[in-house]
């Protein structure tokens, strides 16, 4: 059975009729579900942004991400659920003991309860006045503990949802929760150096201990048995802890950079320990020797986890999989895939049927627009992808990174081209003429834009007026106008012949992150930092509407070919639908 969406987003995407899209009733393709009102498709699965949890009766596998949670079968690596109701990333999540219900904790100041088995939103839970990093059941299920970057732990009653007290003593933020195994005692730790342990009963502070003068401590857990503690450091060690006198019983030395997590096996004769030195780490509880190196990753390790049974162990990185390992030989069994970098920026190639994406993983990713499906990575930078743009008649893409490489791709066989490199200037945006022949090249640090003739390779032409670091240049489609903005949270309009300023569009709170024209080059949309997107009238430098899109960062933004769709990117890539007059102006 088929059905068809017809879907529409708040003001100012595009103009005048709806888009529709048909899809299975019953499809299984995850990039078409559980998306945003008004998005049509996701590119990928959003950027691995927090931990990865198992289930305590083994059956799913949470993993916090950008786009929200994905919830997985532990046994066959398949997606159940993605729970989207968080406004910002997400950086923390965790079931209850009895599996029954998962807590998240987000960038969007709130801890949101979920039915684990339906996918369900049961409740949201506010009261912190900054991002809220972590979120702890107790071993009962009946409390819940939050630490926020306010420097406050919450206890919250799980069932009511009641605020039962807050601990406030914190000099630095909340980093990492933990319940003893009794329920007893809360341990946690803060960017002020130090492990606090709280009496749950008499809402105390039992002991602190302020082992570490300058490393911060990223993680702390109990031994099942409740005698020992374990906590991370940025000195790339885990120590661990006496729970009764505080006292340093031992030092695990080996990894090469800051360790992000320790954790305990369930039986507690392992520790596991993820590194941004690539590696995790499986060691002996008892004798402190390494006993596996899990080596596979190609970016920094940011969790891991026991399954319940303890007979694997599961890694995640900023390489966007998430691995399964035997934890007892060490070998590698299975990867999740599909989970992406943070994104910078896209572009429609001119027939509208591929995006290319931009990321903080070095590469430019091509998706069909249609599917969301990947189609290719092409790597040559050696730093994050600041800018892509297709050339007019879709045969070429440029994308430069942060160390001022400009790389020029075949688009239809994605080999590289060529590569520019201006001796005075850094680029971080560009914009092909549209006759192909030139790409403009807007530099942050050093306030100017340059114009490249690329039959020649060599810059032609030169425009300084930008007072403030700019971030995003853009050409209108006939070549005669040329928009920028930057970290003056103004746009400049200029005459692309006599290099002068015609307007100054002023709005944004903000910087502003990237600008397009719409493909008659009527409007101009802009996106930036204060959660607006705002369309301009660029012959009058009238503004036409703002969009709030509830986000605190939008990237980029930019008009499919036939301008009935655009592309707002917050952490990741959407394909979004179409304005509608008088809807309302958020999404």
């Amino acid at each position: 059975m088929k059905k068809t969406l017809t879907a529409t987003l708040a003001i100012g995407f595009t103009i005048h009729t709806f888009l529709q899209i048909t899809l299975a009733q019953d499809t299984k393709n995850f990039q078409l579900q559980y998306l945003p009102q008004g998005a049509k498709v996701r590119l990928g699965k959003g950027a691995v942004s927090g931990n990865i949890t198992y289930s305590p009766d083994g059956k799913y596998l949470a993993v916090a991400c950008s786009t929200g949670i994905w919830i997985y079968n532990a046994e066959t690596d398949e997606p159940i659920h993605m729970l989207k109701g968080h406004t910002e990333i997400v950086l923390n999540a965790v079931f209850s003991p009895d599996s029954i219900l998962l807590a998240s904790a987000s960038y969007d100041k709130t801890i949101r309860l979920w039915d684990a088995r339906t996918g369900t939103e049961l409740r949201t839970m506010t009261g912190h006045n900054r991002a809220v990093k972590c979120v702890a059941f107790s071993p009962d299920g009946e409390l819940l503990a939050s630490g926020s970057f306010d420097k406050t732990i919450n206890l919250w009653h799980v069932q009511t949802g009641n605020l039962l007290h807050t601990f406030a003593e914190q000099t630095g933020d909340i980093m990492n929760l933990v319940f003893s195994p009794d329920g007893q005692t809360l341990a946690s730790t803060s960017r002020d150096h130090k492990l606090h342990l709280w009496n749950i009963q008499t809402r105390d502070r039992i002991r602190t201990i302020a082992g570490y003068k300058t490393d911060q401590l990223n993680s702390v857990t109990y031994s099942p048995d409740g005698k020992t503690i374990a906590t991370a450091s940025n000195h790339g060690t885990a120590h661990l802890w006496d729970t009764q006198t505080g006292e340093l019983r031992n030092v695990m030395d080996g990894h090469e950079d800051d360790i992000n997590i320790v954790i305990f096996s369930p039986d507690g004769s392992k520790l596991a320990t993820a590194s941004n030195d690539y590696t995790a780490r499986l060691w002996d509880a008892q004798t402190r020797t390494q006993i596996h190196s899990l080596k596979g990753h190609s970016s920094g390790v940011l969790n891991v986890a026991f399954s319940p049974d303890g007979k694997t162990v599961r890694t995640s990185s900023r390489d966007g999989t998430v691995r399964l390992w035997d934890a007892n030989t060490g070998t590698q069994l299975r990867v999740i895939d599909g989970h992406t970098h943070h994104v910078y920026s896209v572009a429609f190639s001119p027939d509208g049927k591929t995006i290319a994406s931009g990321s903080t993983d070095n590469t430019v990713h091509l998706w069909n627009v249609q599917t969301g499906e990947s189609l290719r990575e092409l790597k040559r930078h050696n730093n994050f992808v600041n800018n892509i743009v297709f050339s007019p008649d879709g045969k070429t893409i440029a994308s430069v990174s942060n160390r001022a490489i400009i790389h020029l791709w075949d688009a239809e066989t994605w080999e590289p081209i060529k590569t520019l490199k201006s001796e005075r200037a850094t680029y971080n945006s560009l914009a092909f003429k549209p006759d192909g022949t030139h790409l403009y090249c807007g530099s942050f640090s050093s306030q100017i834009v340059e114009c490249w003739d690329l039959r020649t390779n060599t810059i032609v032409n030169r425009f300084d007026e930008y007072q403030k670091g700019i971030t995003c240049i853009t050409l209108s489609p006939d070549g005669t106008q040329s928009a920028c903005a930057g970290w003056d949270n103004v746009v400049l309009l200029w005459d692309t012949n006599t290099n002068k300023v015609t307007h100054r569009l002023e709005g944004h709170k903000f910087i502003v992150n990237s600008v397009a024209y719409s493909p008659d080059g009527s409007l101009l949309a802009s996106a930036a930092d204060d959660g607006t997107i705002r369309i301009w009238n660029p012959q009058t430098g009238e503004s036409v509407r703002t969009l709030f899109t509830r986000y605190s960062g939008n990237k980029c933004v930019a008009f499919s070919p036939n301008g009935l769709m655009q592309v707002v990117v917050m952490a990741e890539p959407w394909i979004c639908g179409k304005h509608t007059p008088g809807n309302p102006s958020s999404v």
